[in-house]
């Protein structure tokens, strides 16, 4: 994949510089000694296909810490998701980081966060008639190597920890997706990884907020009914809570 970054980055170079699609053919072959067709540099220059695949960034390497890269991780660990299509074609990317939520205003934060971390454009919601949520999707094959589960903790913590604000927005994140207000004024927090709910909560006690261990609320195998769908479900694991 090197070569080909060097080769596309030479190709975006020469178009600056004002060179034609058939002078750049002609540069790119007495530099590197590879032929490239001039459709294949088209694709390039108008941005139909490049030789990041999809990766907007090309490595982990160069993923920079940041709030808003910080509260795409907790949004993403809590409601969001990070997934890989089973069928796949060949050449294309089937990779995708999304959330879809009732709320619009939590969508459109993550949607902003996310246009931030990939220095993308605007990342505009949907909203989607069938699920009755806003809908916000993109592909990075950076960012889906990175937040796929089972979560890593260990390779996070570096994005997390980097400042008190990555800190305190990767904590606001996760709350936004897992967090919830009772009506004595109690915020529960939940999640079925135990670990990662330890972490929130050491996350906390830096910030002086004091909250309780972690307890089962929700056992394995416990029926729940959906009054959306009118389906019954049964949890696969034990879901844990900490209150505050």
């Amino acid at each position: 994949m090197g070569l080909r970054v060097k080769l596309y980055e030479e190709a975006m170079r020469l178009r600056e510089e004002g060179l034609s699609y058939r002078r750049i053919v002609e540069e790119i072959w007495r530099r590197f000694r590879i032929r490239l067709s001039k459709s294949h540099v088209s694709y390039w220059l108008r941005g139909i296909h490049t030789p990041y695949n999809g990766r907007r960034i090309p490595s982990l390497k160069l993923l920079k810490p940041s709030e808003e890269l910080a509260y795409v991780i907790g949004v993403v660990l809590g409601d969001g998701y990070a997934y890989r299509k089973r069928r796949v074609i060949k050449g294309y990317n089937h990779v995708w980081i999304g959330l879809d939520a009732k709320d619009r205003e939590f969508v459109e934060e993550f949607a902003r966060c996310l246009a931030k971390v990939l220095d993308s454009r605007q990342i505009r919601p949907r909203y989607r008639d069938d699920v009755g949520k806003y809908v916000v999707e993109v592909k990075s094959k950076t960012l889906y190597e990175h937040l796929r589960k089972p979560v890593n903790l260990d390779r996070l913590k570096p994005y997390v920890e980097q400042c008190e604000r990555c800190m305190t927005t990767f904590i606001r994140g996760y709350t936004d997706s897992e967090g919830s207000v009772d009506k004595h004024g109690y915020i529960s927090i939940t999640n079925s990884d135990l670990n990662l709910l330890t972490y929130i909560r050491d996350l906390l006690q830096r910030f002086n907020i004091e909250s309780t261990t972690p307890r089962v609320g929700t056992r394995r195998g416990s029926i729940f009914h959906d009054p959306r769908t009118g389906k019954r479900y049964v949890t696969k694991n034990d879901c844990y809570h900490i209150s505050i």
